[in-house]
């Protein structure tokens, strides 16, 4: 094995590329300042996050440092964890969007709670609401067990889910029905676009409410203006982020000769990767702190 002196050596004339925007979307950074509000209100209190508050391991240590922890079980619904917890512990709704059953099991038990969610998922939700209101069938697009997409398919038993990683049945739908489409904020455009299309074809009366924030948006944008020639694209952001997911599918859909790889830190930059490489491209999700974006970014030009 090569030590890093000797990919050091080999390493030259390499450029760094960052895409704009990077870092936090003004969603999560609305619901870091809830959460820290809420603890300095309550200092003496527990306070709980139900759900990670954004998707972002880094960020969940940082609030967990602070005094507000996160209540997370794979194995346990989000029901049961409030079933469980203390009434004295304080809870805090993440930005992704939650059921109106979650909050009846806190008035239930006498447990104060506070809302993070996204302005751009409670757009969303009012919009689903006020479409079955006017007697429309409803289909959301998003990815099943994502939490935005679990908070908005619960306002309603008729709400049909066409999920992006399935076929859709299209058995589930009237076709001759007036129905409205909207989806998960944080999909790809580009694979949104197609399934719009799809559906524009087979159903008769339809209107489709591409639901993308800008934040979103915008930094698969800066994704797909990256420069043609980069040989290497990092995406920094967690495993859990659906956002940072979609800017990997993204690149990898628009730089095809590129090698594209997320990465949580500096310690999965490895430096046989960049051998050879003239251009690597940094980008970011939403919910990742810029300052870890910075400081990779500052480490690959001091190479």
């Amino acid at each position: 094995m090569q030590s890093c002196f000797t990919y050091a050596r080999i390493i030259v004339d390499m450029n760094v590329y960052v895409t704009n925007p990077h870092g936090y979307c003004m969603g999560v950074v609305n619901a870091i300042k809830i959460a820290e509000q809420v603890k300095s209100d309550h200092p003496h209190s527990p306070v709980a996050i139900l759900g990670m508050l954004v998707h972002n391991e880094e960020v969940i240590q940082r609030l967990q440092k602070k005094g507000i922890f996160t209540l997370y079980d794979t194995n346990k619904s989000h029901k049961e964890l409030l079933q469980e917890i203390n009434p004295s512990t304080i809870i805090i709704f993440s930005a992704h969007g939650h059921g109106k059953d979650l909050e009846d099991i806190c008035n239930a038990r006498n447990i104060v709670y506070y809302d993070a969610t996204c302005s751009r998922v409670t757009k969303n939700h009012d919009l689903i609401r006020q479409a079955l209101k006017e007697g429309q069938q409803v289909i959301f697009i998003g990815k099943k067990g994502h939490p935005e997409t679990t908070a908005s398919v619960s306002i309603d038993s008729r709400i049909i889910l066409l999920d992006i990683k399935e076929r859709f049945d299209y058995h589930k739908a009237d076709l001759l029905k007036p129905t409205f489409v909207l989806n998960q904020t944080t999909l790809s455009f580009l694979e949104l676009k197609a399934i719009h299309q799809e559906l524009e074809r087979i159903f008769d009366n339809i209107v489709i409410n591409e639901e993308i924030c800008s934040a979103t948006r915008l930094r698969q944008q800066a994704v797909i203006d990256i420069p043609a020639h980069a040989g290497l694209i990092y995406i920094v952001g967690s495993s859990y982020s659906s956002n940072t997911e979609k800017l990997v599918e993204v690149a990898k859909k628009t730089h095809k000769d590129a090698n594209v790889y997320r990465i949580d830190n500096i310690d999965d930059i490895h430096h046989s990767d960049l051998v050879g490489k003239k251009l690597i491209a940094v980008g970011a999700g939403a919910s990742t702190p810029p300052e870890l974006t910075e400081e990779i970014i500052a480490y690959l030009r001091k190479i």
